[in-house]
């Protein structure tokens, strides 16, 4: 008898797996672009993200959560499991090139990880890894659908990205009125709604705001009135309909019944715009407009300083968390490994240089940093490394030098603020440290169309050139400055990039001279 019941009840259990088979949970991912550490009210910012706040008060918030610098090698970093330094993505992949560029195509990424196992994969909102043909774009890199655009940034209104459209549906070019952090919003509610009920659903929501150019409907930024620097108001105006998008992509969550059953992660991909350096106001004058906040942690977007990289970050799942604070280091690399592992996806873990974060983070536990690694490159190259309580800050110098190269070495966990170089205080910790950088592998750089080729050939140009499905040839297209003025511009930067101040206006100078003398000279 009890035999029976034995195999009865072993019987129920292997054939309930068919009629009952286990639902992987739903994985949504919310990014944000260029918001600051300080840029939330919970981190006490003069601007309201009540929706942020409460969703922070209903799940875990990741205190140390870091990203990549800057846009492209956070995503890159996102979607491999690897660091930016091994993929080779430091820069921004902007504008299409006559090369091909992209997130290289060997990569196995996040998306296709979760499709091998029935998921339904969905992208909205910004992409910029590549779209300088075809094999670049989400579309053929597992994502189902996708929506949004595929460079850095946006008219919030217009859709436009160095006069031409950017704005796609499954990778055809979507002419559509709205202000882009809501369509954004709207169209990943119409995927929450709409998802099927035998498949679980991977959504990963990237938002433009609030990187540049900053803009926000008149009605908006009349609320913040009661700030007296109109960039500062419309500033504030866009983070706060950011804030009340992502509250209306989660209450949609809860609304379809799917809260229980669905994993929720909310991060920045970078710190804030607001030191703004000769540099970048040329390339992009539009950085000036922005407005972001810190917290009062050094450095900014583009800096591997805490401000350019300790971002605010979430993860919520009803039933699994509770309001807590954690202080479990967080890297933009372990993300992947992370949602694997809280999915029960089984991976080789050779295949990451992230680490998976999922069993800290369930069981409370605090796991230190082993030789942890975020970067980018801009007009020079910066990382940090972190190993146990440990960050060392490295910033290349002009033209590859190495006895120009700086270092910096602090405590992170005693000196978040990074005040106190220890480098001279622990001789032993910092060349260890020097050492396990230098070894660390690092890939030529890809995706990067520099700003020579910009402004030598103007838009117009790299339209004609380009061959990308996404691009709706009968808009807009304006030109860019005269290669001369390009030209002048571009050698200006690169001086000061290498901070040779003296020398880049006396350099600045000559060559405008020489310039305006070959002008005359030929009438």
């Amino acid at each position: 008898m009890v035999r029976n019941l034995r195999f009865t009840f072993l019987c129920f259990l292997f054939f309930s797996n068919f009629i009952f088979p286990y639902q992987k949970p739903n994985i949504v991912i919310i990014v944000s672009d260029d918001l600051g550490w300080g840029d939330v009210s919970y981190h006490e910012s003069i601007i309201p993200t009540p929706n942020i706040d409460r969703f922070v008060n209903e799940g875990i918030e990741l205190n140390r959560f870091y990203s990549n610098p800057i846009c492209s090698p956070t995503r890159a970093s996102l979607m491999t499991g690897l660091e930016a330094l091994s993929i080779g993505i430091l820069r921004p992949i902007g504008n299409p090139s006559t090369t091909s560029v992209g997130l290289p195509l060997e990569y196995k990424i996040l998306p296709e990880y979760f499709k091998e196992v029935g998921y339904r994969t969905s992208l909205v909102g910004k992409w910029h890894l590549g779209m300088s043909s075809e094999e670049y774009l989400p579309g053929q890199r597992g994502f189902d659908t996708t929506y949004g655009f595929m460079n850095g940034g946006i008219d919030y209104f217009k859709h436009i990205m160095s006069g031409r459209l950017d704005w796609h549906k499954n990778g055809n070019p979507l002419r559509e009125e709205g202000y882009s952090t809501e369509l954004i919003a709207d169209e990943a509610i119409k995927i929450i709604q709409n998802k099927q009920s035998n498949k679980p659903l991977l959504l990963y929501v990237a938002f433009n705001a609030p990187h540049t150019p900053i803009q926000a409907p008149y009605e908006e930024i009349e609320k913040f009135n009661y700030i007296d620097d109109r960039k500062e108001r419309i500033y504030a105006a866009n983070v706060s309909i950011l804030d009340k998008q992502i509250g209306r992509v989660i209450n949609a969550i809860k609304d379809n019944g799917l809260s229980s059953n669905t994993l929720i992660l909310f991060f920045s991909d970078n710190g804030p715009v607001f030191d703004i350096d000769p540099i970048g106001a040329v390339i992009v004058p539009d950085l000036l407009d922005a407005k972001g906040s810190t917290g009062g942690l050094k450095g900014s977007k583009g800096s591997a300083y805490e401000g350019g990289i300790r971002v605010p970050a979430f993860m919520m799942w009803e039933g699994k968390f509770k309001k807590e604070s954690s202080d479990q280091f967080f890297f933009i690399q372990d993300v992947l490994p992370t949602l694997l592992s809280a999915a029960d996806i089984s991976y080789e873990s050779n295949l990451f240089e992230g680490t998976s974060r999922w069993n800290s983070l369930s069981q409370r536990k605090i796991i230190k940093p082993k030789n942890s690694v975020v970067a980018s490159n801009v007009a020079f190259e910066e990382i940090a490394l972190f190993n146990e309580d440990w960050k060392l800050y490295f910033k290349k110098g002009p033209a590859g030098s190495n006895s120009i190269n700086y270092y910096e070495l602090f405590n992170i966990l005693e000196d978040p603020y990074e005040t106190k170089d220890l480098s001279k205080v622990f001789p032993d910790i910092f060349n260890f440290m020097k050492e396990t950088l230098n070894t660390i592998p690092k890939r030529n750089l890809q995706g990067y169309i520099d700003a020579s080729y910009l402004y030598l050939h103007g838009d117009r140009m790299l339209a004609e050139e380009t061959n990308s499905p996404w691009l709706d040839y009968d808009f807009e297209i304006i030109d860019k400055p005269p290669s001369f003025v390009g030209a002048l511009i571009f050698i200006w930067i690169l001086f000061l990039a290498n901070k040779i101040s003296v020398l880049s206006i006396l350099i600045f100078i000559f060559i405008v001279s020489f310039f305006i003398f070959r002008r005359v000279r030929r009438g």
